[in-house]
C-alpha cells in the first residue's frame, strides 16, 4: 500500500510541473543562410543574404552585401572595411580559385576552387587544407542557374557540431530586373 501512495505522489508531482517544464528548439540554433532582401549600396541596387543563426529581429542577424554582375559572371561580397567589392564566385573562369580569403557572416573564412563548371568547393585558409574542429563552415558552392537576370547558387555548410545543412541564395542582376528570364 505504501508502494502505490509513493506511486501516486510521484505522479501527481510530475504532472503539476509539466506545465513549468521549458524546452529548447534545436531549429533556431541551427544557422541559416538565405538571401533577405534587396537594398541600395553606393547608389547601386544590390541583394542581402543572412550568414547567421535565426533571430525574430533580422537587424541583429549578421549579413552581407551581395552583388552579381552576369555581363563578367562574377558574383561579389561588399568588404564594409576596406570598402570595396571582393569576387566571391567567377563563373566564367574554368580554373578560378579565389585569390584571398572569403568570409561570410558568421561562418569561418575559405578560399573557393572551381570543381567543374557548376560547382565549387571552399577550403581552409591555413596552409594543410583543414578546419580546427567546432568551427561553423562553408563547405561547397553549387549553380542552381545562372541567367541574364539571375543566379540560383545552393551554398553548403556545416555548424560546430558537424551537422550539415544548405542554403539557397537568389541573386539579381538588377541592371537586367525587367528583362524575362530564358528558360
Amino acid at each position: 500500500m505504501e508502494k502505490i501512495i509513493k506511486k501516486i505522489l510521484i505522479q501527481t508531482l510530475i504532472l503539476c510541473f509539466v506545465g513549468n517544464i521549458k524546452a529548447q528548439i534545436l531549429e533556431v540554433y541551427r544557422p541559416i543562410i538565405v538571401t533577405y532582401k534587396s537594398g541600395i549600396l553606393n547608389n547601386e541596387k544590390i541583394d542581402l543574404g543572412i550568414f547567421d543563426y535565426f533571430n525574430q529581429d533580422t537587424s541583429k542577424m549578421k549579413n552581407e552585401y551581395l552583388k552579381y554582375d552576369s555581363d563578367k559572371g562574377v558574383l561579389y561580397k561588399y568588404d564594409v572595411a576596406n570598402k570595396v567589392f571582393q569576387t566571391i564566385l567567377c563563373l566564367n573562369n574554368q580554373n578560378y580559385k579565389s585569390k584571398e580569403e572569403i568570409k561570410l557572416g558568421m561562418f569561418d573564412g575559405f578560399v573557393l576552387t572551381r570543381e567543374n563548371s557548376n560547382s565549387f568547393k571552399a577550403g581552409s585558409p591555413y596552409g594543410d587544407g583543414r578546419y580546427p574542429s567546432h568551427h561553423k563552415i562553408i563547405k561547397s558552392i553549387d549553380v542552381l542557374q545562372k541567367t541574364k537576370k539571375t543566379l540560383i547558387i545552393r551554398v553548403n555548410y556545416q555548424d560546430e557540431f558537424e551537422w550539415k545543412y544548405f542554403g539557397i541564395l537568389v541573386l539579381k542582376d538588377y541592371r537586367y530586373e525587367n528583362l524575362e528570364d530564358e528558360e
